[in-house]
């Protein structure tokens, strides 16, 4: 039972896994490739003369593209932000937590042990 079990999650698995489509199945190798200087001027040119939202942001978009391979764009310097820490205590607090911890089951171990076996030595017969 637990072998058909076993075997019939691995099936399902294999299939979730292999079965599923790729994201990115479709994008070229290249995404630069299809789009050319002259191609940038004349969406441009036609995004001005008929302003429609999607040919708008098409343009806006090629015109950043362009500028960013000339150089005129450079990224946002990152924010100095220090690391937050951990918990704000010491390395003797931590060892000491952890000591303690180890102790505790230790304790609690050789309890159970000695209550489970404590009439171990007692023969009534």
């Amino acid at each position: 039972m637990l072998n058909r079990i076993a075997s019939f999650s691995l099936v399902i698995a294999l299939i979730c896994t292999l079965g599923g489509s790729s994201v990115s199945a479709n994008t070229p190798a290249d995404p630069e490739a299809g789009t050319k200087t002259s191609e940038l001027s004349e969406l441009t040119t036609v995004a001005k003369k008929d302003p429609k939202p999607n040919d708008k942001l098409r343009a806006d978009m090629l015109t950043l593209i362009a500028d960013a391979k000339a150089g005129k764009l450079t990224p946002a310097e990152r924010p100095q932000i220090q690391p937050a820490k951990s918990n704000n205590l010491s390395k003797k607090t931590k060892i000491a937590i952890g000591v303690g911890i180890a102790v505790a089951v230790i304790a609690i171990i050789v309890y159970k042990h000695q209550k489970d076996h404590f009439l171990d030595g007692l023969k009534v017969f």
